[in-house]
């Protein structure tokens, strides 16, 4: 008997929950007792082809009191009534069952045939994306796919595989658990290029292909080849496709085949066979999603494919004029005005109070709230300005474990020497490791290979470090090479963020900044072009000249540093009940701003205190931030809303009258 493309495999069914079926002749069992010999076509289902169209087939449960469980050619389903399409002539299979109070309780496979192909059913463009289409006389052009092996410019992927959190598909930070298929729906949250632990680019899975057919004969063909280091696995099976719903299509591989990936993840997922999810499928790029399921825990790995026909260079994807060949990585200069490298110098600059000076011998340590992490370069902008190297925010994940070792670096300017202590890696001698080292051309070179850290199968080391900062607010940030873009260039780092040790004997506290306050009612004004709020104006880069509150040179928020600054407005009485808020405004970064229609009062502000003589505090917060922070390019003002919420002093246009509140700023420090 042949069985087409489409036969799918029994497996388990899903939730328990009570569907009833519709008409008179429904047949009624007791669902604690069901025996599998009850469940036969007639009399407990029906499979009945349309009337119009033999290639559409009709299921009904005839049960009552039972959810029914389908096992059909286009996947499984707890509908009373469900109908498939079967595009192609051939006999198939559909197994019933039902859900018991003991469990899933399934039947024989009922065999149907249907007798002619019906090849409007491929209009779907996925079928002509994935297997080749067929022409008007159903002869197919089968499709070969082989494995990713370099970003192509469009979608996701530079390699094999990619990972992607399940409850945050689109990377974004939003909980969404939907995976839709097209990569404006989704985002992997690492995409780890080549890697010795993972696929190494030299990995015999790299040969390996899948070539997809659609045969008026044969149905629905795959052939499949995996390279291992033991030698080729030649299948030949078949698969079947559901795009029932054309937004989450899914795939079932048949005969032996199934969902290719490297031999070395055979066992971190259970299901590379049923109903695998389809999240990218265009004439040149092919995606398929797998659950994790090992001990590391539930998450979507990513199997990426190319065309062959695109790889070899016979067919180019046309990039349309919105996609931007990503511009070759940049990285960080250390020189000063007269181009004298100066890498050396800043590597041992020390911050003590207030001065900063060149120390004989410096320790760093590691960031306590990201130790390392994964920077990537970004240079798809069209704007030059908007090129970078991003922190992708790892650290923590299962794939970047957190670390728990000792560390410590400590450099020795005479003759320039390195002690690195670190107490995870088994190779160091009572976990300290002596050597010597340069510093020049944006690179830290070690005499001997060192490894820096060690975390789970992380491993920070080599000999040639890239640096990305080095001075006293940020730190020192050193890298290896960890991926490349499709022209080969390095274009992803893992790298340790370290921080330089305190130098004890200097005065603590916050730093106080001053502030005049009679310039601070100077440039005091009733702002209508920001939902006409109360604008106290510490400093604005277009103000032109003007004497400001405050010396904007002297704010320079450290990493891990908070300005805190308290305010009060003496001589304002608000309206009964209002409940004014307060903005602390700045264009750094994204920028805080209220906005004409005054939404920006929604995110980020603070009550403000409306008693007389009440005070308020608004902070900027940079505990969380990458470098200092400085407001002398841009501007930092106060907005405060006052649209409707005084009673007094008005002006005559019923707002607040700026000229007769006296603000005053009582606290403003930097801690």
């Amino acid at each position: 008997m042949k069985l087409n493309c489409f036969y799918s495999f029994l497996a388990a069914a899903g939730m328990l929950f009570v569907a009833s079926a519709c008409s008179d002749d429904d047949y009624s069992l007791d669902a604690a007792s069901v025996d599998p010999a009850q469940l036969v076509q007639g009399t407990a289902f029906e499979v009945k082809p349309d009337a119009e169209n033999p290639n559409v087939i009709h299921l009904t449960s005839k049960m009552k009191g039972v959810t029914p469980l389908w096992v059909t050619p286009q996947g499984r389903s707890q509908s009373s009534d469900y109908t498939i399409d079967l595009p192609f002539a051939g006999d198939y299979e559909v197994t019933f069952g039902v859900m018991t109070q003991a469990g899933p309780v399934y039947g024989n496979p009922y065999t149907f045939n249907v007798p002619q192909n019906d090849f409007s059913m491929l209009s779907d463009p996925i079928w002509t994306n994935l297997a080749g289409g067929v022409d008007e006389n159903g002869n197919g052009n089968p499709k070969k796919w082989v494995v990713m092996d370099k970003s192509y410019g469009v979608g996701h992927g530079s390699a094999p595989v990619m990972y992607m959190d399940p409850d945050h598909v689109k990377n974004d930070g939003v909980e969404n658990k939907d995976l839709l298929l097209g990569s404006d729906n989704w985002a992997p949250n690492w995409d780890p290029g080549f890697q010795s632990w993972l696929v190494p680019q030299d990995d015999p899975y790299m040969e390996s292909y899948m070539i997809f057919g659609l045969d008026p004969v044969k149905g629905c063909t795959l052939t499949q080849m995996r390279k291992t280091a033991s030698g080729e696995e030649l299948v030949e099976g078949t698969f079947s496709l559901n795009v029932s719903d054309p937004k989450r299509p899914t795939i079932t591989f048949n005969g032996g085949t199934f969902a290719m990936h490297n031999q070395g993840f055979d066992g971190v997922c259970e299901n590379y066979t049923q109903d695998i999810k389809i999240i990218e499928c265009t004439p040149y790029v092919l995606q398929f999603a797998t659950m994790r399921t090992n001990s590391e825990g539930p998450w979507w790995l990513v199997w990426n494919f190319v065309a062959a026909d695109v790889q070899d260079g016979t067919v180019t994807i046309p990039l349309g004029p919105e996609l931007i060949e990503e511009a070759k990585p940049e990285f960080p200069v250390f020189e000063d005005y007269y181009k004298n490298d100066i890498l050396e110098k800043l590597l041992f600059t020390v911050a003590s109070n207030d001065i900063n000076y060149e120390a004989e011998e410096i320790v760093y340590e590691l960031d306590e709230e990201t130790p390392y992490d994964i920077l990537q370069w970004d240079g798809t902008s069209a704007d030059v300005s908007q090129h970078g190297w991003k922190a992708q925010g790892l650290y923590g994940s299962i794939d970047l474990p957190v670390y728990t070792g000792d560390f410590a670096l400590t450099l020795t300017r005479s003759g320039l020497k390195a002690n690195i202590v670190n107490g995870y890696y088994a190779g160091y001698k009572n976990g300290e490791f002596n050597t010597s080292f340069s510093a020049a051309d944006g690179k830290v070179h070690f005499n001997d290979e060192v490894t820096l850290l060690q975390s789970g199968n992380v491993k920070i080391s080599g000999t040639d470090f890239q640096v990305f900062t080095c001075n006293v607010d940020d730190g020192l940030q050193l890298g290896i090479p960890y991926g490349t873009d499709q022209n080969g260039n390095v274009n992803r780092y893992i790298v340790l963020n370290l921080v330089a040790q305190s130098i004890g004997g200097g005065a603590t506290g916050p730093i106080v900044i001053n502030v005049d306050n009679d310039a601070l009612k100077a440039q005091a004004y009733l702002d209508g072009g920001n939902a006409n709020c109360y604008r106290l104006e510490l400093f604005n880069a277009w103000g032109g000249d003007k004497v400001w509150p405050v010396d904007i040179t002297s704010i320079k928020v450290k990493k891990k540093q908070v300005l805190k600054i308290t305010f009060k407005l003496d001589g304002v009485e608000w309206n009964a009940g209002a409940a004014p808020r307060a903005l602390l405004c700045h264009n750094v970064g994204d920028g805080v701003w209220p906005g004409a229609d005054g939404a920006g009062f929604n995110n980020g502000s603070v009550a403000v205190n409306t008693a007389p003589g009440g005070e308020t505090t608004l902070v900027y917060d940079n505990t969380k931030g990458s470098g200092a922070v400085t407001f002398d390019a841009g501007c930092l003002s106060i907005c405060i809303e006052q649209a409707g919420l005084v009673a007094n002093p008005l002006d005559e246009d019923g707002n607040i009258d700026p000229t007769a509140v006296t603000p005053v700023i009582t606290s403003m420090t930097i801690e």
